[in-house]
């Protein structure tokens, strides 16, 4: 019996698909468009998933949300963020959580507070450093609802009366 690893290594005639490739035909690239990268701005989003692992290149633990975009803009796209846990970024990382309304005594309890952040509503800030080649998104503020917003009365009580559009 093979190995998981001897399995892997094998090599693969693909020949039998030659033909059906020949054929195939690629999108176009108007078809790209739909999964071309999220426009920076602000969005309004869902938190769909969270996962404390570890980044692949340190070893630094690390925590990662999975987004998903109310819209109008990009509904239903997702976007990613990532927070390294260093001692350099702890500030930031209850920053976060806070933005969450997931206030931690200690952050070892993290592991088992996961999944409060579930379905939590956050409007973020998506920033694309073209130079650098990197994207982050931003925490902005936790959303509660429309009437977290303010409201059209409270935000003209200035005591004027009329109807002048500037």
């Amino acid at each position: 019996m093979k190995t998981q690893s001897e399995q892997w290594n094998q090599s693969v005639d693909l020949r039998e698909f030659d033909e059906d490739f020949a054929r195939a035909e690629s999108r176009p690239p108007s078809a790209e468009g739909m999964y071309s990268d999220v426009p920076d701005g602000v969005y309004d989003t869902q938190v769909e998933d969270v996962v404390l692992g570890r980044t692949s290149s340190t070893g630094n633990p690390m925590i990662v949300w999975k987004l998903r975009i109310q819209g109008p803009q990009c509904q239903g796209r997702t976007l990613s963020k990532s927070r390294v846990i260093t001692p350099k970024t702890i500030a930031f990382v209850k920053e976060d959580l806070e933005r969450l309304e997931i206030q931690l005594d200690r952050l070892s309890d993290l592991n088992h507070r996961l999944d409060e952040m579930i379905d939590k509503t956050i409007r973020v800030f998506k920033k694309t450093n073209q130079e650098r080649r990197w994207v982050d998104v931003f925490f902005l503020r936790a959303r509660k609802g429309p009437e977290s917003e303010g409201t059209v009365e409270s935000a003209w009580s200035t005591g004027t009366n009329d109807d002048l559009p500037f």
